[in-house]
């Protein structure tokens, strides 16, 4: 007679956590994709014009915060499903000199503006992450950090930048440029998290991912 052996009852595996960048990003878009895990976009409404402060690091703190906060707040313009786990990521960068903060570039003659001013220089570029764990219509955990990088960029001549801008659309950087878009030349130097001035930072991204289980 053949002897069968009963199995402990095991809990039923738990649903996938549900992946959300806040972010239009290219560059956050790629390193999320390097990591092979499934996620969608969903681009905040948030005017980040509206979001001011006098210290740049509280601006950047407030901007990615905003980005988050929006989405879970409403779940159904950003088709949160009521019965998933969902993890946001949102974040904000900029180049910080002093009490001066570089943002996205508004047109061509802004993006010359801002590679003027920060060539031939060392600044600090700075990214703002904010994630939010939200599950049963509530936020059940949230994280952030401010990371900086030290960036530096080589002196270019005026048709050289002529020749850089036009190249480039540089109304979708942070700073006027792009680690991972730019031409190889420009940035002779990082110090710090390479995948920060993409703007998400690994190193913080990556233990909340396992976490959470994400990853592994």
């Amino acid at each position: 007679m053949a002897i069968r052996f009963s199995r402990p009852n095991q809990p039923p595996p738990e649903p996938p956590t549900h992946v959300i960048l806040a972010s239009q990003s290219m560059g956050r878009k790629g390193l999320l994709e390097k990591l092979g895990i499934r996620f969608r976009v969903a681009v905040s409404r948030i005017d980040e014009e509206t979001v001011t402060d006098k210290d740049p690091l509280t601006l950047i703190k407030k901007r990615a915060s905003a980005k988050a906060n929006e989405i879970v707040s409403h779940p159904r313009v950003y088709n949160l499903a009521e019965d998933a786990k969902t993890f946001v990521i949102a974040a904000d960068s900029m180049a910080v000199v002093g009490k001066k903060t570089y943002g996205k570039a508004v047109d061509r003659d802004d993006a010359t503006r801002i590679v003027k001013a920060l060539m031939g220089k060392t600044h600090i570029f700075v990214t703002g992450i904010h994630c939010l764990f939200y599950e049963e219509g509530k936020v059940k955990k949230h994280w952030e950090k401010i990371v900086k990088t030290k960036v530096t960029l080589r002196k270019l001549s005026a048709m050289e930048i002529e020749s850089y801008v036009a190249r480039y659309d540089f109304t979708r950087y942070a700073a006027g440029y792009a680690l991972n878009d730019a031409p190889w030349d420009l940035v002779t130097k990082v110090d710090g998290s390479y995948t920060n001035v993409i703007g998400l930072p690994f190193e913080v991204l990556l233990p909340i991912l396992r976490t959470l289980n994400i990853i592994l």
